[in-house]
């Protein structure tokens, strides 16, 4: 079976669709089948897959979400909100995950509709136990994704999730294997941390709640309610002599603090983190990262918008790439060096996911 991770920060603008992305493209780089889903009502993982030629115009778009050979969150919205199983889902024609530049990673593209099986699903999780229609909503989600992995010979499903709290991303989130929490060195994402410990509180505890009230408490249920943290990434920051810039290195050492001291605590209450001494053993080699951080990424700058246009991560661009973007000279070789670090940064970050989740 697949293994699930999560990437949810509900503080927006943290890198989350790219982070996806990119470790997605990194672990597909290893030889493993990945499958993205995007269950951000914005689409931006599928804009950033579909490229802006596709999405540029309103009629491309639309073909695309109408031709029937193409499978999309669309149709899943559509059967789960209906009643349909899993299983009967699958009995009939239901299309094709979307390919993307790399031959081992795949999409199961976003839909405006999903902001409707979020509200669905914060409502079942309400008062499921008087409205039998609605009770099996949110425990179907997870295994459609799960028994769509078996049937494409998926390793990995990575879930975008949307900065926000609600049903739906407490399911996926819960039913996951794993989570991480990209962040950004600033206020609001150290404010974010500690009230994502309150969050997990308390979806464990309303989860554990509706699976005791709908007779859900069985080990094959889809919704396990313990995803175990694997940790942070910390990114978007600029750089001073390789390392994060002071005013950014004095928030990267607070939110690190917040997730040590409160965050990760509140987890092994509940059995949702990844053992101290496995991450612990793992990143030993990286001296400057401790658990609960997994990586410090910082700013793409300028490779971003090359990277966006041709549809692959900023560490696979080519020299020819970034030049005939109308970089030359020193401005050429410097955004070069800085693609080879991302390449080895996000090489190393696949690696510790790798070994963390076997």
């Amino acid at each position: 079976m697949a293994k699930t991770i999560c990437f949810f920060n509900h503080k927006g603008g943290v890198s989350k669709t790219t982070t996806t992305f990119n470790i997605g493209w990194s672990l597909a780089n290893k030889g493993y089948r990945v499958l993205m889903v995007d269950l951000d009502s914005q689409c931006n993982l599928t804009g950033l897959v579909l490229g802006y030629d596709q999405c540029k115009e309103d009629t491309e778009l639309e073909n695309f979400y109408n031709n029937r050979h193409n499978l999309t969150m669309e149709a899943i919205v559509e059967a789960l909100i209906n009643g349909q199983s899993p299983d009967t889902f699958f009995s009939g024609p239901i299309g094709k995950i979307t390919n993307t530049l790399n031959k081992n990673l795949f999409l199961l593209s976003g839909h405006l509709n999903i902001a409707d099986l979020d509200s669905q699903i914060s409502v079942s999780l309400k008062i499921a136990a008087g409205v039998p229609a609605t009770k099996n909503i949110p425990g179907n989600l997870p295994s459609l994704f799960n028994k769509l992995a078996d049937r494409e010979n998926i390793d990995y499903i990575l879930y975008d999730l949307s900065p926000n709290v609600g049903g739906l991303n407490e399911v996926i989130l819960m039913s996951s294997d794993y989570f991480i929490v990209p962040t950004s060195p600033d206020f609001f994402c150290w404010q974010a941390v500690g009230s994502l410990t309150k969050n997990i509180l308390k979806w464990n505890k309303e989860l554990d709640y509706f699976k005791a009230s709908n007779g859900f408490n069985v080990p094959n249920y889809a919704i396990k309610n313990s995803p175990k943290f694997l940790g942070t990434i910390q990114q978007r920051y600029r750089p001073r002599n390789g390392n994060p810039a002071k005013s950014f290195e004095k928030w990267i050492k607070r939110i690190k603090n917040e997730v040590n001291s409160r965050f990760v605590p509140a987890l092994e209450k509940l059995n949702c983190v990844i053992d101290k001494d496995k991450i612990e053993s793992i990143l030993e080699k990286s001296l400057e990262l401790e658990p609960y951080d997994l990586a410090h990424i910082a700013d793409f700058n300028s490779l971003i918008a090359i990277s966006q246009e041709l549809r692959i991560p900023v560490f696979s661009l080519t020299k020819d790439q970034i030049r005939a973007s109308g970089q030359f000279g020193h401005a050429l070789n410097t955004m070069d060096e800085s693609k080879e670090n991302f390449e080895h940064e996000f090489n190393e970050l696949a690696e510790r996911i790798i070994n963390l989740t076997n």
